[in-house]
């Protein structure tokens, strides 16, 4: 049987995509004695976000998008009665290169503008 290679790419994004699915990704923010869980769940488009609210101060979104093979994280500081961005990173998920243990993303140390007020957020890969 011979696949066109549109068809082929189809097939291949797929296969990635239920790689990816047999995964999960869980995100921790803490600020101060505080700390929220995020079950990052894979999303369909680029203009998909999971969002938390850390004490009513900080916003944390993360993205997970296996299409593209990335996982996006934002912090974001409530200032008036917006929010700034004050950190954003990018990471790489291949699924084929998914260990046993896991992938951990590193942590991250964020530090807001005002009082010198501190942020840690770290997400992991947890591989099935």
């Amino acid at each position: 049987m011979r696949f066109h290679p549109p068809t082929l790419l189809l097939l291949i994004g797929l296969l990635h995509a239920s790689d990816a699915m047999s995964s999960s990704i869980v995100c921790e923010a803490e600020y101060g004695a505080r700390t929220e869980r995020m079950q990052v769940a894979a999303a369909p488009d680029a203009f998909t976000f999971q969002t938390v609210t850390i004490e009513s101060r900080f916003r944390f979104q993360a993205q997970w998008l296996p299409q593209r093979q990335k996982l996006k994280t934002y912090l974001y500081e409530r200032r008036g009665k917006s929010f700034v961005l004050l950190h954003a990173a990018e990471y790489p998920v291949l699924p084929s290169t998914c260990p046993a243990a896991g992938i951990d993303f590193g942590l991250n140390k964020v530090y807001a503008s005002e009082l010198e007020r501190e942020v840690f957020y770290q997400c992991r890969m947890l591989c099935e």
